[in-house]
């Protein structure tokens, strides 16, 4: 049976990686993130896996631009919103990934961060 409550998913993303742990939407949405207050300058961007975890692709709007959450803080921590593109948004397995403001290349992490994902029920559910 579905789970349609709101809850909390805890990734991780490694010392000297982008990319966070995998976690599983269900049929839910993301509607925030929470970073630690220490952080490598990136921006936060979202990547899905298109089969199964051999290919990861970054979530984009329908113009080609990545969706990312922009003016994080390196010394606090903080809760973000996320963009209300992803409102409608779900898939089966996603990443979060540090992303850099201008060039949109992955930016390594300098120690291990972890992230709190907050997921939501889709719209009517």
């Amino acid at each position: 049976m579905p789970n349609y409550q709101q809850h909390f998913e805890t990734v991780t993303i490694a010392s000297a990686a982008a990319t966070s742990s995998i976690f599983q939407l269900y049929g839910h949405r993301i509607v925030g993130i929470g970073k630690p207050a220490t952080w490598t300058a990136a921006d936060l961007s979202l990547e899905v896996t298109v089969d199964g975890e051999a290919t990861w692709v970054k979530v984009i709007d329908n113009a080609g631009a990545l969706i990312k959450i922009t003016g994080l803080s390196a010394t606090v921590a903080e809760f973000y919103v996320v963009p209300e593109l992803l409102d409608f948004f779900t898939a089966d397995k996603c990443r979060i990934v540090s992303t850099n403001t201008g060039s949109e290349a992955d930016v390594n992490q300098d120690a291990a961060r972890t992230l709190v994902i907050v997921l939501a029920p889709l719209p009517g559910n």
